[in-house]
């Protein structure tokens, strides 16, 4: 997700100043919610053997992250502002917000996949915004965002569906099941190439 931001600016004409900043505030907005990610499921990840957290693996003992996700979480606000001015940094600043409700309250819910679509809804403007302040993302931009974010989530909770389950643990997929999980996810797939043709069609007429 920071490379693509970071990207994104860069393709779209940012100024190399508003390019590092996205780097940086995007960076640093993925460190504070990945590193509370890693601390509030750190029981569940061991309990489950997920290998893939460095807190199951023993790199890092929770409490060791608390102060690293309190100085990433207060450098993304001045970063997000510097970057993206006013209504970009508030939409980056909600959109990290909306991550860390997922990690607290969603992810074990049927809701899980509403803040993935309020997250990735408000990164357009992001890069928008840090590109130049006159410029705003297009309907299908969004549309085709929040596609993506919530497509990516269920891909991502399908394979954990039966663990996730036997755990008691929510979720879109794990409400859905497999199967229903599936065919939803190929539809939204499907929808976000339609958006995707909207989005690349003008750039290719001119």
């Amino acid at each position: 997700m920071v490379v693509l931001m970071t990207l994104s600016t860069a393709l779209f004409g940012g100024s190399w100043w508003n390019i590092v900043f996205v780097l940086l505030a995007s960076a640093a907005g993925q460190a504070t919610v990945g590193w509370t990610n890693d601390v509030h499921d750190a029981e569940a990840d061991l309990a489950l053997g997920r290998r893939n957290k460095p807190t199951v693996r023993g790199e890092v003992r929770p409490d060791e992250l608390r102060r690293p996700i309190v100085i990433a979480a207060v450098l993304a606000v001045p970063f997000s502002f510097v970057a993206a001015g006013w209504v970009g940094g508030i939409a980056h600043i909600v959109a990290v917000a909306s991550a860390l409700m997922y990690n607290f309250v969603f992810a074990r819910t049927a809701w899980s996949w509403a803040p993935y679509a309020v997250s990735f809804a408000l990164m357009p403007v992001f890069i928008a915004q840090a590109v130049s302040l006159a410029l705003w993302p297009s309907a299908p931009v969004t549309v085709l965002s929040v596609l993506v974010g919530v497509t990516a989530h269920l891909l991502n909770a399908i394979p954990d569906i039966a663990i996730d389950r036997e755990s008691g643990f929510g979720g879109l997929a794990v409400s859905l099941g497999k199967r229903r999980s599936q065919i939803l996810a190929a539809v939204l797939v499907v929808c976000a190439v339609v958006c995707a043709a909207l989005v690349i069609s003008p750039l290719l007429a001119n």
